[in-house]
């Protein structure tokens, strides 16, 4: 917050902060397509059409650039989820039928290699990075109340501590399929889910 007698130095102005929303949009879609080694100085300021300077002005250094990136890239795969979740109708549903719904949900068939690898990426990175780790913690969170909202419009239930190990599941199984370079990242993750559903998530009574 600025107080009124504060100078207001340019990159809090509108124009500044325009610029600087530019810089993190452009570092966020560099992450998404080419991972943490894409987001560089001269590579954020080329797509996002500013002058190299800009990236140095904007943010102290590119640890700074990073988990903006970072949090950009969380934004843009929450809101595709969460949709995804919204469209998601309300019927009970049989273990294949659920596997399938969060397969559906949380991979997505629309959703590229790229973004499925930045995506754990983010994870792996936290410990290089440790201001990364309340906005993945964040994340964390909101995909498990998520995966909460799946599993009760299938009609199932599940505890926080079975939430958890459900994620892990799925986790490890699109972490697997990207190793082995599956070509149906989806269907992989559905077969993994299918096997434990029943037991993680069972029909609400």
């Amino acid at each position: 917050m600025l107080w009124h007698d504060e100078p207001m130095t340019s990159a809090a102005t509108p124009k500044g902060l325009r610029r600087r929303a530019r810089l993190i949009s452009a570092a966020g879609e560099l992450l998404l397509e080419g991972g943490f080694d894409a987001v560089r100085h001269r590579a954020v300021a080329e797509r996002a059409g500013l002058p190299l300077a800009s990236t140095t002005y904007y943010f102290e250094s590119l640890e700074d650039l990073i988990v903006e990136a970072v949090t950009f890239a969380c934004h843009h795969d929450e809101e595709a989820i969460r949709l995804r979740s919204e469209l998601l109708t309300r019927r009970r549903r049989g273990g294949e039928a659920t596997a399938e719904a969060l397969a559906d949900v949380f991979v997505g068939d629309r959703t590229t290699r790229d973004e499925l690898t930045t995506r754990y990426e983010m994870v792996v990175l936290c410990a290089r990075f440790p201001r990364l780790r309340p906005v993945l913690a964040n994340r964390r969170k909101l995909l498990a109340g998520l995966h909460g909202e799946v599993l009760e419009k299938s009609g199932r239930v599940g505890s926080p501590a079975r939430i958890a190990q459900l994620m892990a599941v799925e986790d490890g199984a699109v972490v697997g399929a990207l190793a082995d370079a599956e070509d149906d990242v989806m269907a992989v993750t559905r077969v993994a889910l299918c096997d434990v559903v029943d037991v993680l998530a069972p029909v609400n009574a």
